[in-house]
């Protein structure tokens, strides 16, 4: 097996859907932040061997992104591309596909990511309808199949919205994190305080340099004035606001509010994978390697977001490596409470000898090793984008700290966790 190096990553700014984003499809943030990456890195277009890229929310008329991205900023066509969707985990398992391929020898050099416009969502049919129109599809005259579409019922024609409830257990992610919040018992001051440092920890990175290192402008049209930074992040605190906002998901009892929650979100972002030799032998210092990944399920009834705990112990018990040996850990902060009842899960030796089968706790995670850039919750969260911007932030955070081991961990919807673990040279 191969040493899998992360080489760079970027992204655009994530921006607030129906922002300054608004007129840009998820394709159009994902060419912009892969041409962004491969004029950053110098690479040699011809030496890419392949593209993983992902989208939560894919458009029918772009059924893979990974291709119609490298067609469009003119890559050569001989670059295999394909299109992964795991939720808020995407681009968490485009890298792992990405490096497994390089890990493997199958190539030398790929690109993964993942883009996400929630300002340009897909318009469904009622069901109805849409079988009206197949059935008027198979008429032999325009005369039949139009007969055929008018027997459609008023109500059938109206557009339907998308859908955000989990299908399997029919709550929304919310729901069940006000479900976990109580089974944990996490306060909605206590979310509200961690919300408040993503915000603090993010305007502190963002002042400092770290993570305008990491952004490039994008001229969005109508203007074409550049956006050149996130503009989700609180730079001042307003501590009055956060705590007097009210409940989304449960008006008299719950504790998630806006504020205590990620936002709906634009962005792209994207990472350079090479191994090790074509890195060394082409100049490139690597900012960190892949060392392991792991991906779980877990019972949707049973904490449906607590995806981080379940993958993690996978992947440690595959490394030998302990929780307390990982210096620095980015995790999806899809509610302020989901990483809250995590952070219990994870220090809980009880919930790991029911969940993990494991006789001890994983262990605690000390709040400095944790989102030292501020998280999801501040900087914002386009669904198939955020796995790629924590393993981007994580490793130069590794490298200015000199950490070796670091820990890129996501929750995703359909009760599903993912955890990548990095390595860098001592």
């Amino acid at each position: 097996m191969r040493k899998v190096a992360i080489i760079d990553g970027c992204r655009t700014p994530f921006v607030k859907a129906g922002g300054k984003f608004a007129a840009l499809s998820a394709l159009d943030l994902g060419k912009s932040c892969v041409t962004e990456l491969i004029n950053r890195t110098e690479i040699n277009a011809s030496d890419i061997g392949e593209i993983v890229y992902g989208v939560a929310i894919a458009k029918p008329s772009v059924p893979n992104i990974a291709r119609e991205i490298a067609l469009a900023i003119g890559l050569p066509k001989t670059i295999p591309a394909h299109t992964v969707q795991m939720a808020c985990a995407t681009s968490l398992r485009t890298a792992a596909i990405a490096a497994l391929s390089i890990a493997l020898g199958e190539n030398q050099l790929a690109i993964a990511g993942g883009a996400e416009s929630l300002s340009d969502l897909p318009i469904t049919v009622s069901e109805p309808f849409r079988k009206l129109v197949l059935e008027a599809n198979t008429k032999k005259s325009q005369q039949e199949a139009m007969y055929t579409l008018l027997q459609a019922k008023l109500q059938d024609l109206l557009p339907q919205p998308m859908t955000i409830a989990e299908p399997y257990t029919g709550l929304t992610m919310g729901e069940h994190c006000e479900l976990m919040n109580r089974q944990w018992s996490v306060s909605r001051s206590e979310q509200d305080e961690y919300a408040l440092r993503s915000h603090a920890l993010a305007a502190l990175a963002i002042a400092d340099g770290r993570i305008p290192a990491e952004l490039f402008p994008v001229y969005a049209p109508p203007d074409y004035i550049p956006v050149v930074e996130d503009d989700i992040v609180r730079k001042t605190e307003d501590r009055e606001k956060v705590t007097s906002l009210k409940p989304v998901f449960d008006p008299d009892y719950g504790t998630v509010t806006a504020a205590n929650s990620s936002p709906l979100t634009d962005g792209a972002a994207a990472l350079l994978l090479a191994d090790e030799e074509y890195a060394k032998a082409h100049g490139y210092r690597p900012k960190a390697y892949i060392k392991a990944w792991a991906f779980s399920g877990l019972d949707p009834d049973d904490g449906l977001l607590l995806g981080p705990v379940y993958a993690t112990a996978k992947l440690l018990e595959r490394t030998g490596l302990s929780l307390a040996e990982i210096d620095l850990i980015e995790m999806h902060e899809a509610f302020a409470g989901q990483v809250l009842c995590n952070l219990k899960a994870f220090a809980s030796t009880d919930f790991a000898r029911k969940k993990l089968g494991r006789s001890s706790a994983l262990g605690e995670i000390p709040l400095e090793r944790l989102n030292v850039c501020g998280g999801s919750i501040a900087l914002g969260h386009p669904f198939a984008a955020t796995g790629a911007r924590m393993l981007t932030s994580l490793a130069s955070e590794m490298a200015r700290r000199e950490a070796r081991y670091g820990l890129a961990t996501a929750c995703a919807a359909g009760a599903l966790g993912a955890s990548i673990l990095l390595e860098r040279e001592q």
